[in-house]
């Protein structure tokens, strides 16, 4: 990666998943199930279906800790047919609302699971009607990580260059409750901050800091290239966070 500036973000994912390449109980591959989840089956099933076939290949202490699961509906506007599928997920992707103003990291979790319009380009096919059909599509969390990565989308790419968002999210330091974003056969989740990942400056010469949560103390300090300084906890949150990093406050996520 040399000495040129790199997404935190995709840092992170290639990171993790060379962590937990290493450390895979999976050591000898079994062939890949070509049969679907059956569709008859209720939506905890297929939950636990599709968590058992993921477990299959990818099973590590580091899954224990920053894996999670996501719901999609889709349901066709014309027949009213609903297809539910579940998917892993290490982190998610929150859009930011729109706003001259600061918005809440629970603004963000409530646009990331706002219900969405799929019509002309982008009607799907309908499994039930055989034809593409307008459809409505949502994702909520059904299973929830040890460990809650949230990745703010700060930089909209665009056809000449990336802009970047410096709209301020507010997000707590404590008890950050998933319960509105969940499935409804989902669990409670309440979750504290213990560290975030800053960009600032700009979009292609921007500059990493973090800020981190010490575990015995429980006071703050920024890590600036090889300089630690102690901060107070108002300066946590800025409108130079990137990516945010959540414990579960009930399951725990040492490795």
């Amino acid at each position: 990666m040399g000495y040129s500036q790199q997404d935190s973000q995709e840092f992170l994912h290639y990171l993790l998943q060379g962590l937990h390449e290493d450390v895979n109980r999976i050591t000898s591959k079994p062939r890949h199930l070509t049969t679907e989840i059956d569709d008859n089956l209720s939506e905890s099933q297929k939950a636990a279906e599709s968590w058992k076939r993921y477990l299959r290949y990818d099973d590590s202490k580091v899954v224990d800790c920053f894996v999670g699961q996501l719901k999609s509906t889709l349901k066709c506007s014309s027949c009213g047919h609903k297809s539910v599928t579940f998917d892993p997920f290490w982190d998610l992707s929150l859009p930011i609302p729109k706003s001259s103003d600061s918005v809440t990291v629970q603004q963000c979790l409530s646009l990331f699971t706002k219900e969405e319009i799929l019509d002309g380009d982008e009607k799907p096919t309908c499994s039930h009607c055989k034809s593409h059909q307008r459809c409505t599509k949502s994702f909520t969390i059904h299973r929830c990580p040890k460990i809650l990565v949230l990745h703010l989308k700060r930089f909209s790419p665009s056809e000449r260059f990336r802009a970047k968002l410096n709209t301020r999210v507010d997000f707590p330091l404590t008890n950050l409750d998933l319960s509105p974003y969940m499935s409804s056969t989902g669990q409670h989740a309440v979750y504290n901050l213990y560290a975030v990942s800053n960009h600032s400056v700009s979009t292609y010469s921007g500059h990493y800091t973090a800020t981190c949560l010490h575990p015995k103390s429980g006071e703050w300090h920024e890590c600036n290239d090889t300089k630690v300084t102690e901060v107070s906890s108002s300066r946590v949150v800025s409108p130079e966070a990137y990516v945010l990093f959540y414990e579960s406050a009930t399951q725990s996520s040492r490795l």
